[in-house]
């Protein structure tokens, strides 16, 4: 019966991701900077650029004003010409902390929730593209519907400057991971689950299998995780 419970707060947590998916999106038209159109409050974590310390993996590390870029899904720093610029070399990152918040940086960064049995629940914050427009003859848009499944948006979007090409449809995405001892993360679904706990990968599956999916908050994802550890 507590296996029932358990498994149905994950099935939960499954939807609460696609849930947290359906943010207020933005319409980017051809020529114009997605920084002009989307609000500095939506662009960044923090109000404004923080003090923080940057942790490396030499042991070393180094101070500076930080701020998490959801748009570019990147830490970014106020350098000495008072520019803003992202941090390089990322692998290079142990971790960082701004006031309480830690982020890790595995494949993208991942702002730290809490400890769960010996995994780390963490979340992963980024714009994606739901929809892309190209505009053809005589004016006229042909639409692409999807959201594409970047944890950052392509290349030749930034290294344009932000400047769209095509009509963009822009959405904020929150995804949850969890991570271990190593601070090596995989993505919190049925699939990795099972691989984290292969004792209890057929109930998964069945439970996957027979039921709907419904929505849990942060705190009963954590309290899952927790519980699956003291199971397995």
């Amino acid at each position: 019966m507590k296996l029932f419970f358990l498994l149905s707060a994950f099935v939960f947590l499954f939807s609460s991701i696609v849930s947290a998916q359906k943010r207020k999106t933005y319409i980017i038209n051809p020529g114009v900077k997605a920084t002009e159109a989307i609000p500095n409050d939506e662009l960044f974590l923090y109000p404004g650029f923080t003090p923080g310390m940057v942790y490396f993996k030499s042991e070393t590390h180094s101070p500076g004003l930080l701020n998490y870029n959801f748009l570019v899904a990147e830490m970014q720093f106020i350098d000495l010409k008072g520019d803003t610029l992202s941090l390089a070399d990322e692998n290079t990152i142990g971790y960082i902390v701004i006031n309480t918040d830690t982020f890790y940086y595995d494949n993208g960064y991942l702002k730290f929730i809490r400890n769960c049995g010996n995994f780390k629940l963490a979340q992963k914050q980024f714009f994606a593209i739901a929809n892309t427009e190209k505009i053809g003859a005589m004016g006229m848009k042909t639409s692409s519907s999807s959201i594409d499944t970047y944890t950052r948006l392509p290349g030749n979007y930034k290294s344009n400057g932000l400047i769209a090409q095509e009509v963009l449809t822009l959405t904020r995405n929150d995804l949850y991971y969890f991570g271990d001892k190593f601070n090596h993360f995989k993505r919190l679904n049925k699939k990795n689950l099972i691989e984290a706990y292969p004792a209890k990968g057929k109930e998964i599956k069945n439970y996957f299998k027979e039921n709907s999916l419904k929505k849990i908050t942060e705190e009963d994802m954590a309290k899952l995780m927790e519980s699956l550890y003291d199971k397995k």
